[in-house]
């Protein structure tokens, strides 16, 4: 993996507790396209999560399989995983996002969400080729910058979100770590993700969005989540960014905002999908 980010324990319990996200109309658009050449039994065998962080799109594919792999590089996401793991068919493990410890031809589905612009693709994919039974799928997953709602100045709040994220890329992170960040936020362009022969079916998907009411306090700490953030408090330990961050916020939907405020946050998705031929 070209990065290894999200891994201090301190961040790790923050992405946890931020980034929950997803929800279940995504993982049954994956399994519909799973579905299409690979009939549903009463159970599938086993999906691999790669890149599963703290197990929050892991957890949504529990009841879908008899088995449920997670695999990260980072130690201590791991350890978050485990310890907030209530089902029992759901292992974790800490594994790269280029060799994954899963036999030859064991698993249905292969899932990567929001994670594939930090991994060698080519190594991604002949990996996920090598574990996947005939028919069995691939589906990178991510979102784009949120859009916001519901509150009457909410739509406003691009601005200081977009300058927050600016500061961070351009004070703190490497070029190809800017470059890598662009490519979520570009919907992983196709000459870079797009699954690689001998998979084949490629198919992007970019109709779905995900929607949630989060407070004020909860969109700055979804902001506070971010690899570009844990780059720039170790560049800059004193710094307030995220306090000016949450005063900008605040300015922006007006005199009687608090943290607990509440705005709909609309997350756009893409999925690219493949399939290992039958």
């Amino acid at each position: 993996m070209a990065f290894r980010l999200y891994e201090g324990a301190d961040h790790t319990s923050v992405y946890a507790k931020y980034r929950s996200v997803w929800t279940t109309d995504i993982t049954d658009r994956v399994l519909t396209y799973l579905q299409e050449k690979f009939p549903a039994p009463y159970m599938y065998d086993h999906a691999i999560d790669v890149g599963c962080g703290s197990g929050q799109f892991t957890h949504l594919l529990a009841p879908h399989f008899k088995q449920v792999t997670g695999i990260d590089i980072s130690a201590n996401q791991i350890s978050a995983a485990i310890k907030g793991n209530d089902k029992k068919n759901i292992t974790y493990k800490v594994g790269s996002g280029e060799c994954f410890s899963i036999a030859d031809q064991s698993v249905e589905l292969v899932t990567c969400v929001q994670a594939a612009h930090w991994i060698d693709m080519d190594k991604f994919y002949a990996e996920a080729y090598r574990v996947l039974k005939p028919n069995g799928c691939v589906a990178l997953i991510s979102f784009t910058f949120p859009e916001f709602g519901a509150h009457p100045q909410a739509k406003l709040l691009t601005k200081p979100l977009g300058n927050y994220y600016d500061k961070l890329w351009e004070t703190s992170c490497p070029a190809e770590m800017i470059n890598r960040l662009k490519h979520v936020y570009n919907r992983y362009p196709d000459e870079i993700f797009a699954c690689r022969p001998p998979l084949e079916d490629h198919l992007r998907d970019e109709t779905m969005t995900i929607v949630h009411d989060m407070t004020v306090e909860q969109v700055v700490g979804f902001a506070s989540s971010s690899s570009g953030y844990v780059k720039y408090v170790k560049k800059y330990s004193s710094s307030d960014i995220l306090e000016t961050l949450q005063k900008n916020i605040l300015k922006t939907l007006g005199e009687d905002a608090t943290l607990d405020t509440v705005v709909r946050v609309t997350f756009p998705v893409f999925i690219l999908f493949g399939r290992k031929p039958g």
